[in-house]
């Protein structure tokens, strides 16, 4: 690589330019001869991450010498500019493209006034930094980097009378005044190059890139290259490559058709932005004591007439609602009185018609005219029967029938008997001296009731009783709806007897899930009042009244909903409410008028307040005064440093340590240092043959495996209240049921089990689909072990380092249950425990009695299939097949275990590890019997 700087030695003392008042860009002439232009190596793609300095703003006087101005330009395109990080784009170059440097001839460019000159200069680059700026005492330098080749520099001078503008107002932070629009400059052949302005006074046309094309890339000769801009700003000169250098300046130097471009970098606009919003928030309060006293005057205004409406309103309807619960209970008591009169005056002439048919008549003739004229005289009556108990059965003694009203409703005597028949366990109570009244109305086509009672005094034991069906009619008078109560009659079963509405009563509705009827019906005294919540949602008051003397356990209730009863109540408190907004109106008018804006020391640590709750522990605030407002600052700003650290330990510790446990430590790290004996459900996953997988794949690939496979089995263990304990490369160790406190724990654990099985066929046909990772890692299989009891948990290790895990004979076991799946074939391992615990939702299959290794007690082993109501048929017969043979395992049939075992496989239609296992075992015990002892516990010599 040839030394550029040597290019300047030997041009700096071929011409001195003085310059003038206005600005001067100058440029040295190189000897064609002398330049020659080394063709890089192939480049490579360079990402550069650090971020430029401030650009220096110390002043310098102009520079007496002038250097050599070049632009390297790359025609790919970049990456977009990252301005949070300042860093610029990497030059990913073309292996097939070669960049060349071309030296300006001897040109003076002349703009403005010399407040500033700006040079672009050529230096080696050996160890290919990134992109730096110098800051010396008067320069300022940008840097850029290429692989292969030297580096382009560009420096700023600023003189020490030079006034920095303020970059904010700008629309662009290097725009400058505009300046002559076009400079003309003889070149040695006396021809004339006309230049573009070097300065655009807005962003709009500023070009961000540009091509410069040297003799050797170029097809045309210099006369014939011209500038074009194109639609995205962007000044091209030949077909070299270009470098898109975002938010850029860029002053066009041209000289015999030859194009050099200095570029410089732009501010971070973000900061700006956020610098712009800081210094509004200081300079106008975000809550001002216009807004403060507003709220206080609000809140106490409010509060106080909010305080005094909702008293008066809770004692009016206070008062409101006793007086509607005596209302009600007076209603029901006048309704039970009239009811109960019609129902003995019902009674009573049944039990006379009875006397009266025991009597003879002269003839059948004069029975059947006294039988019509009762029916005539009463038509409310439908049936009367006269019945005895034969063996538990009701037989008839004696019957009529008001055969006019069966026939006008198309009903015959065949439907009454049916009805006595369907209710013959009620009646037959009635010998022991109880009156039964029931809602019959269901066939009929108007409201009837049906009574048994005996013919004699109640509690005596009767031989006869007496059935009476009647029509409703004239107690339905009494439970006429009211503007806003309704009243009803309901019998022991919660079934409606008596309603305002016919249709309630005719489809025999039953409300024995309603609170008042479950409150009377439990109820020791005759009448009580409540109040309750509908099925709908609905406040209501109630009021209930009992059946005297013969019917027991039948009442009548009124209810009315609390939005009639206090509708008064809601009116008034309406009123009051306008009232109390009209009066808060007028006190926030007299507020505005009267107050002041809060001091500066108070906005600011308001400002300072938000930016926390937003999560920005950063401040920006100082001490001004000596009072309390200045000592309240100082501790603000140590608050704001405690929350800082403390955000960041929080942070750290949440990428490490699952977040529930993190919670529990910001609550009580001295109870979790402590440790608990609980009892939990401990879980273990493993991937199987994970070796294999991780010798097939690169680090990259298995990294990448391991982070999804295990994202997503633990994404699934905390949606299901699991807490990660560790992770063991690939192994997962999870509690369920500490540090948190779970009910059902082992049901979540067995839950979160099978959908991790379900997750990983999911992540095994999506690798399958795409061809991700090896074949192995597509059929990637996982087991996973789970027990429970009570453990050791919380921190455990020394008082500066500890970790929140678990420790105990149960986790011991979980652990070999994950490790025993292996030799069955199967998924999850769950111990008997858990078995018990969720034998209802869950479908398990016993697989063994084995002794594991460190127990001394043998441990029954069960397989977790699935959710009982997702299991097929053919895996349940399978299943049951299983079981019989391991019991017959236990009883020494080997014979008859074979069996079933190979009709277990066929019925589950796949292989069956565990069954063939046991028919191994099966044959050498037939080969070699086991001692008369033998337990059937198999003891397995490895974890």
């Amino acid at each position: 690589m040839k030394n550029w700087s040597n290019i300047f030695n030997k041009n700096e003392d071929k011409k001195k330019v003085v310059p003038p008042k206005e600005e001067t860009l100058y440029a040295i002439p190189v000897e064609p001869e002398k330049q020659k232009v080394p063709k890089p190596p192939q480049p490579k793609s360079i990402d550069t991450e650090k971020s430029p300095k401030p650009l220096s703003k110390k002043p310098s006087k102009p520079p007496e010498e002038t250097r050599e101005a070049i632009q390297i330009i790359d025609d790919k395109p970049k990456r977009p500019y990252q301005q949070k990080s300042q860093s610029f784009p990497a030059l990913n170059l073309n292996p097939n493209e070669t960049r060349e440097a071309i030296a300006l001839d001897d040109s003076i460019i002349k703009s403005r006034s010399p407040k500033k000159t700006e040079t672009l200069e050529i230096i080696p680059l050996e160890d290919e930094d990134d992109i730096k700026i110098n800051e010396t005492s008067a320069q300022e330098t940008l840097k850029f980097p290429t692989q292969g080749m030297d580096a382009l520099r560009v420096t700023r001078d600023f003189p020490v009378t030079e006034t920095i503008p303020d970059l904010s107002s700008l629309s662009d932070p290097l725009d400058f005044p505009p300046t002559d629009p076009n400079i003309k400059k003889k070149d040695k052949s006396g021809s004339k190059v006309q230049t573009e302005s070097h300065r655009t006074q807005s962003r709009e046309t500023l070009p961000k890139t540009e091509k410069i094309a040297t003799p050797e890339e170029s097809t045309t000769p210099p006369s014939e290259i011209s500038k074009t801009k194109t639609h995205s700003s962007t000044e091209s000169v030949g077909t070299s490559p270009n470098v898109t250098l975002p938010e850029t300046e860029t002053i066009s130097k041209t000289k015999s058709g030859i194009t050099a471009t200095i570029v410089e970098t732009a501010r971070d606009t973000e900061e700006l932005e956020y610098e712009d919003k800081r210094k509004k928030s200081r300079s106008k309060p975000k809550y001002s004591i216009q807004f403060k006293m507003l709220l206080v005057i609000s809140l106490v205004l409010a509060g106080t007439t909010s305080t005094i409406i909702a008293l008066a309103s809770y004692f009016f309807k206070k008062d409101n609602k006793i007086r509607i619960l005596e209302n009600n209970l007076e209603l029901v008591r006048v309704v039970e009185l009239k009811v109960r009169a019609d129902l003995n005056s019902v009674v009573d002439k049944g039990k006379q018609l009875a006397l009266t048919l025991k009597q003879d008549f002269k003839s059948e003739a004069q029975k059947k005219f006294f039988i019509d004229q009762f029916f005539k005289n009463d038509n409310d009556f439908i049936f009367l029967g006269v019945y005895q108990n034969s063996d538990g059965h009701l037989k008839e003694i004696d019957t009529i029938f008001n055969d006019n009203y069966l026939k006008k409703i198309s009903l015959d005597n065949d439907d009454i008997f049916r009805v006595v028949k369907n209710n013959e366990e009620q009646f037959l109570k009635s010998f022991s001296g109880a009156s039964i009244l029931m809602n019959t109305s269901q066939g009929f086509q108007e409201p009837t009731i049906c009574i048994s009672v005996p013919p004699l005094e109640a509690n005596e034991e009767s031989k006869v009783i007496l059935v009476i069906m009647v029509k409703l009619e004239s107690i339905l008078d009494a439970f006429k709806k009211t503007a806003t109560s309704e009243t009803f009659m309901v019998g022991p079963d919660g079934t409606i007897i008596a309603h305002h509405e016919p249709e309630v009563v005719l489809t025999g509705k039953n409300i024995m899930d309603s609170p008042i009827v479950r409150n009377m019906l439990a109820s020791q005294t005759s009448n009580g009042q409540t109040a309750f919540v509908a099925e709908d949602g609905e406040r209501y008051l109630g009021s209930f009244q009992k059946l005297k003397l013969r019917f027991t356990n039948v009442g009548i209730i009124s209810t009315t909903p609390e939005s009639k009863a206090f509708e008064a109540v809601y009116r008034i408190q309406e009123r009051n409410i306008y009232i109390m907004l009209i009066s808060l109106c007028i006190s926030l008018i007299l507020v505005v008028l009267f107050s002041k804006t809060i001091s500066s020391p108070i906005l600011s640590l308001l400002s300072e307040t938000v930016k926390i709750s937003k999560g920005i522990f950063k401040i920006d605030i100082k001490r001004t005064t000596n009072d309390e407002v200045g000592i309240l600052t100082d501790y603000f700003i140590t608050m704001a440093r405690g929350l800082e650290e403390r955000e960041k330990v929080k942070s750290i510790l949440g990428s490490m340590i699952d977040p529930v446990v993190v919670q529990e430590a910001m609550k009580d790290l001295q109870a979790l240092k402590r440790g608990d004996e609980k009892v939990i459900t401990a879980f273990f996953s493993d991937v199987a043959s994970f070796s294999t997988i991780s010798e097939q794949l690169n680090s990259v690939d298995l990294a990448s495996l391991l982070n999804e496979y295990l994202s997503a089995m633990t994404m699934i263990l905390q949606n299901h209240h699991g807490v990660l304990d560790k992770y063991i490369g690939d192994a997962i160790v999870g509690i369920f049921g500490a540090p948190v406190d779970v009910n059902h724990h082992y049901l979540h654990a067995c839950k979160a089990s099978l959908e991790m099985i379900t997750k990983l066929d999911d992540l095994r046909n999506y690798w399958t689909k795409n061809n991700l990772y090896s074949k192995e890692a597509q059929m990637m299989d996982v087991r996973i072990g789970l027990n429970t009891g009570p453990a050791k948990v919380g921190f455990m290790g020394t008082d500066n380092m500890g970790s929140f895990t678990m420790m105990g004979d149960t986790v011991n076991l979980a652990a070999r249950l994950e490790a025993a799946g292996k030799d069955y074939g199967v998924n999850i391992l769950v111990s008997e425990m858990i078995k018990k615990n969720v034998d209802q939702e869950m479908f398990t299959r016993e697989l063994d009695l084995v002794r594991v290794k460190g127990k001394n007690e043998p441990v029954r082993l069960y397989e977790l299939i699935s959710l009982r109501s997702n299991i097929p048929v053919q895996l349940k017969e399978s299943t049951a097949l299983y079981e019989e043979a391991f019991q017959y395992y236990i009883k020494k049939d080997f014979n008859k275990s074979i069996n079933l075992l190979n009709e277990s496989i066929r019925s589950r239609g796949k292989k069956d590890k565990a069954a063939n296992l046991l028919i191994e075992r099966c044959e050498a015990y037939i080969s070699n019997p086991p001692p008369e002892d033998w337990d059937g516990v198999f003891t397995r010599t490895h974890k």
